[in-house]
This record gives structure tokens, C-alpha cells and sequence, in this order.
């Protein structure tokens, strides 16, 4: 509960800072004073969603795994440096993290999945909160990796935190910047993931990491995109109970 509360707090108190960001250079014009109200209902369902997943997670981190980390352990990869296993975990977490996401814009069962996250019609920091239920269960097992890799509790509450943070910087609403192309070597910028909801053939699945979308050839180079100013960022399709839900 305690890392879930500093999630959100991460959440709203980055995001209030990267808004400022937002409002001065905006990609897009976005009414955030009639988009705010709406946005932030749909963050307090996904809040209510990450309370369940909780509850999922600590079952399968303490029911489920108990077979796979005995594996690992036989393995001898935990007498490794402590930061070894935390890279390692986080670019395995990354990976995983692509192949859900992936599968989740394969077909239109594993779509329902993420249809409410691509309903909203413009892509800024706050619409970034929308998670159907399904979806917070399924990101939970790319962290998997950290306790599998034992990787101290008090040092996997960076991860939750860096992904608060990180959501929001993804979804940002402002424009590019020649410094973005340098980063997106390694990391996924604003302008690489606005393609992911602008695109709508699918591509650019990385979370923090650019470097599946580039071996797997999902990658959609921001320079060699033009982006109709008119083009709307979501699904036209009704929010339904169903989608908020995902299934």
C-alpha cells in the first residue's frame, strides 16, 4: 500500500511539473481545463484497479514463484553484484514489458485489453493514467524479474517510482526537441511514443527502453513521420464499462 501511495504521489506531483512544460510548448492544444475533470476520474479508477493488483502481485510473487526462484537460485546468479541483477532485471522487465504490450495490439481479443488506454483523443501527461484493469494485472509480470533476481524490496520501490515518472514523461504533449534524438538511442521519448498513439499500425511498444522496437522492427523513426495536425490521438469508439474494465 505504502509503494502504491508514493506512486501516486509521484504520479501527480511530476506531473504538475512537466505540465508547465506542456503549457509552454505544446505539441498539440489541448483544453485542459474541460479535459482535466474527465482525466482525473479515469486516474482515480486506475487507482482503484493498482489497490486489486496489489493483492494479485503479492500472490504471485509469494504462491506462484516459489518453484521459479528455487531455479534461479540454483543457477548462481544471485552471488552476482547486486547492481548486475538490477540492470539485468530491469532490461529483462523491459523486454517482457514489450512483448505484453505488443500482444496486446495483436488481435482484438488481447486489444480489449488496452482499448481504454488509446480512448482518449489527445496523448498529454494525465490521459497517460488510463489502465483498464486487465492491463494493470498483465504489467505485473514484467517486474517479476526483481524478486526472482533478489533484488532488495527497499531497492525495487525505484522502479514503481521511475515508472510514474516515466509514464508521464512518454505521454507528454509538446514538441520535439533536437536533444530527443540523441536520447531515444537508449530511452523512449515524448515525441517516440506520441507515435504509438498517433500511429495506429502498431508500433514503438517501448516502455523505457528503444531497443526491442529496433530489434524486432516495430520502430517508427519520429524524423520520418508527419503527424496531421489534425489527426486525432484515440479510438472513436463509446467508453463502455466493458473497456474501462478490458475485456
Amino acid at each position: 500500500m505504502k509503494t502504491i501511495l508514493l506512486y501516486w504521489l509521484m504520479t501527480f506531483s511530476s506531473g504538475v511539473i512537466l505540465w508547465l512544460w506542456e503549457k509552454q510548448d505544446p505539441l498539440r492544444l489541448v483544453k485542459y481545463k474541460s479535459e482535466f475533470f474527465k482525466e482525473f476520474q479515469a486516474a482515480s479508477v486506475a487507482f482503484c484497479y493498482m489497490l486489486i493488483n496489489n493483492y494479485v502481485t503479492w500472490m504471485i510473487l509469494t504462491k506462484v514463484l516459489t518453484f521459479p526462484r528455487e531455479i534461479v537460485e540454483s543457477t548462481g546468479i544471485l552471488s552476482f553484484p547486486l547492481w548486475v541483477r538490477f540492470v539485468t532485471a530491469f532490461v529483462l522487465k523491459e523486454f517482457v514489458y514489450y512483448i505484453i504490450h505488443r500482444m496486446q495490439h495483436a488481435n482484438e481479443y488481447t486489444w480489449l485489453t488496452h482499448k481504454w488506454h488509446h480512448s482518449s483523443q489527445s496523448v498529454w501527461w494525465l490521459a497517460a493514467q488510463r489502465s483498464s484493469l486487465t492491463s494493470e494485472i498483465l504489467y505485473t509480470f514484467p517486474i517479476i524479474w526483481f524478486p526472482l533476481l533478489g533484488i532488495p524490496l527497499e531497492l525495487m520501490t525505484i522502479v514503481p517510482l521511475h515508472g510514474a515518472f516515466q509514464n508521464n514523461w512518454i505521454h507528454l504533449n509538446v514538441k520535439s526537441q533536437p536533444w530527443m534524438r540523441i536520447l531515444e538511442w537508449i530511452y523512449v521519448t515524448p515525441r517516440f511514443h506520441s507515435l504509438h498513439h498517433y500511429d495506429m499500425r502498431g508500433r514503438n511498444f517501448g516502455d523505457s527502453l528503444t531497443i526491442f522496437d529496433r530489434l524486432f522492427g516495430t520502430y517508427l523513426d519520429p524524423d520520418t513521420y508527419h503527424l496531421d495536425e489534425n489527426q486525432s490521438a484515440g479510438i472513436d469508439e463509446p467508453v463502455t464499462v466493458k473497456m474501462i474494465v478490458g475485456i
